[in-house]
């Protein structure tokens, strides 16, 4: 019987440790369990600020790309103007390129045509300044002629005026002369 006592003893023993043990194990189970729903919960509140806060950026991220749209609408409108604006202005250039050049060649064909008359002019102003030399020679060669025969004129008016004494007809003779030569 000691010996029961004894393992009865022990085995209450070992049932008082076993209850001690269960007792801290259910304890450390709780805080276990309160532990794993705190951080259940702070893992959901986590969660939902993440999933929060990436929503946001979603929005955030929609918006920012509706912009983008409207801007790359906008900006091909503006584009779509622009190459318009610029084929007007070529076009415009191109006519203005175009009436220059009908310009410039109606300009030549004056230049052309007033070279030509002056070219013609320049030939007779030179025609006319040849006639002019050739009649200022005829001038002068009759001018010449007139002063040779005035000269002889004189000479034979002087041998007349000499010899007028002897010879009074022969002196009405040249006074005719004289009045031929003065008409």
């Amino acid at each position: 019987m000691e010996l029961i006592r004894v393992e009865l003893l022990q085995e209450s023993a070992v049932k008082q440790d076993l209850e001690c043990d269960k007792i801290t194990l259910e304890r450390q189970n709780k805080e276990l369990k309160s532990r794993v729903s705190r951080l259940e919960g702070s893992q959901r509140s986590n969660q939902d600020v993440v999933v929060s806060r990436l929503e946001g950026r979603v929005q955030e991220l929609e918006g920012s790309l509706a912009g983008e749209e409207r801007d790359n609408i906008n900006l091909q409108q503006a584009n779509r103007k622009l190459e318009r604006k610029v084929k007007e202005m070529t076009i415009q250039v191109d006519d203005e390129h175009m009436s220059i050049q009908n310009q410039k060649d109606q300009l030549n064909q004056r230049l052309k045509t007033a070279k030509r008359q002056m070219d013609g002019a320049e030939q007779e102003i030179e025609r006319l300044e040849n006639s002019k030399r050739k009649l200022q020679r005829d001038l002068d060669e009759r001018m010449e002629t007139n002063e040779q025969v005035l000269s002889q004129l004189n000479t034979l008016r002087s041998e007349m005026r000499r010899k007028q004494q002897k010879s009074a007809p022969l002196l009405m003779i040249l006074k005719g002369v004289d009045d031929i030569n003065t008409d």
